[in-house]
């Protein structure tokens, strides 16, 4: 597939424009811009509800190859319906532009939130676990995604991992049309080496990379390390991280659900009634683990004189410190969020003045001009007729024929019917929409229109057909204007 996904190459549209050609949808803000496309925040108005909008580049919809895997891709992820799965609304195309309407999830991604910590193991197996009970709707449907990784993990606010960005998922079985490879780090030897191998099992070797990661923040090296050995957890998260990364497809888990059934056994075991921040760690000291240790009880001879109570009352202080620390910190997010979002809000409503801004200033312009034009072609027809009432004829001398001012040049005829189809055409595709794009091309068309009448005045010259060189020179003259001038005097009667 011959598509350039360089971010570099693709300009977003404002989101203006994306109302514009999208009426059923109130687009309220741009959310951010990547290789495969942009994203905007809109309103559904026939639902009453929050989507996000993905705008792929032109050059995708210009490949049909693209095309029709996009529509086919669109259709199959609209099917899915799970709760650790964005949903799919609708697709279509805008302007040259594939769309495709989506769930909106309030939230970060799981690598902005985990990216450099390491994860409460309990949390990160809770995580991982809804992330297979995900891909197990999905393989269900016969849909591998084929880029599991963290940065297509969306968090919700309740810190539910939804799975997004289906970009190169592919139906099962389908190696035929496989050219994408994932994600470096994250994707299955077979993918590159045995595609005919990419199976479930493909998709559950890349979750095991990232329980690897969230336990560890960091990836699997070529000689594997046991978590146990870095972290304080379970040694049997050890035993699932080896089976879902085990380089043969076969060995792996078979389903997404016996891979959460496993995580489960750790998890029901774990579960502990304390107050913690999940996604939030303590630094660890050099070489040491990602969680301090835990409070190791002196020995104590058994006497029948210790007292529960104070045992107790420091059980009850510690967790009353637990909870505090973690309002503050909530309470300090939240002002954050609060503080980014306002600032998002600002910078999107000083863009749409600037917009507006622009918009009243190029109309203006527009006005003024047209008026100008318009006063000297009333001047020049007022001096002209004045000066014709002022001829006389010459007295007591015989008529002579009027020399013809204007002399046809078949040439010039041609050119210039060309010339006003082109100038036809592209007033009935801009249609009064993007003036600035408007007027450039016309600038481009005006400057090849007055290189080619010199090319003929050259060649009228060298033939001695000088009559008609004139006339090409009289068009030169009166084509030496600019913008909508220009496109006045092409569409009009002279």
């Amino acid at each position: 597939m011959s598509t350039d996904t360089s971010p570099g190459n693709f300009v977003a549209p404002e989101p203006e424009e994306i109302a514009e050609l999208l009426p059923n949808f109130e687009v309220l803000s741009f959310i951010a811009k990547g290789g495969m496309g942009a994203v905007y925040l809109a309103k559904q108005k026939s639902l009453d509800r929050e989507v996000a909008i993905k705008i792929l580049p032109r050059n995708f919809g210009e490949d049909l190859e693209f095309r029709t895997s996009f529509e086919s891709e669109a259709k199959s992820m609209a099917k899915l319906n799970h709760p650790n799965l964005i949903g799919i609304y609708d697709f279509g195309e805008i302007d040259g532009m594939l769309y495709i309407v989506m769930e909106m999830v309030h939230g970060s991604s799981l690598y902005h939130a985990s990216y450099g910590k390491k994860i409460d193991p309990i949390e990160a197996g809770r995580i991982i676990c809804e992330i297979c009970h995900g891909l197990e709707n999905a393989h269900q449907q016969g849909i591998l995604h084929r880029d599991i990784k963290p940065a297509n993990i969306l968090l919700n606010d309740q810190l539910s991992p939804k799975i997004g960005d289906f970009g190169l998922a592919r139906p099962v079985g389908d190696h035929e049309s496989d050219t994408a490879f994932g994600t470096p780090g994250y994707t299955a030897p077979e993918v590159v080496h045995h595609p005919s191998a990419v199976d479930e099992s493909t998709d559950l070797y890349s979750v095991g990379i990232m329980l690897y990661e969230l336990l560890t923040s960091k990836l699997p090296e070529k000689l594997y390390m046991p978590v146990a050995n870095l972290v304080q957890c379970d040694p049997r998260f050890d035993d699932i991280i080896r089976k879902a990364i085990n380089p043969d497809p076969a060995l792996r888990f078979r389903t997404a659900k016996s891979m959460a059934e496993a995580i489960d056994a750790i998890l029901n075991r774990k579960k502990t009634p304390t107050v913690s921040n999940p996604l939030i760690t303590s630094p660890s000291p050099a070489g040491g683990s990602a969680h301090p240790p835990r409070p190791v009880s002196p020995r104590v001879h058994t006497k029948k004189s210790s007292s529960p109570t104070i045992r107790n009352i420091i059980i009850i202080i510690v967790l009353l410190a637990a909870i505090y620390g973690s309002w503050t910190w909530l309470q300090k997010e939240e002002v954050t969020r609060e503080t980014e979002n306002a600032q998002i809000i600002a910078e999107n409503e000083r863009k749409k003045a600037e917009a507006a801004e622009k918009k009243a200033e190029l109309k203006e312009k527009n006005a003024r001009e047209a008026q100008a034009r318009k006063e000297a072609r009333l001047k020049m027809i007022a001096e002209i007729q004045a000066a014709n009432k002022e001829l006389t004829p010459p007295p007591a001398q015989p008529l002579q024929p009027k020399p013809e001012l204007y002399v046809k040049c078949p040439e010039l005829e041609e050119v210039r019917k060309k010339c006003h189809g082109l100038v036809d055409k592209m007033q009935k595709k801009f249609n009064g929409k993007r003036q600035d794009q408007f007027l450039q091309e016309i600038e481009e068309l005006r400057g090849f229109y007055r290189n080619k009448l010199a090319k003929i005045k050259t060649s009228l010259e060298a033939k001695g057909i000088n009559d008609q060189a004139r006339t090409v020179d009289q068009e030169l003259n009166a084509t030496n204007v600019t913008g909508q001038a220009f496109v006045d005097y092409i569409l009009g009667d002279n």
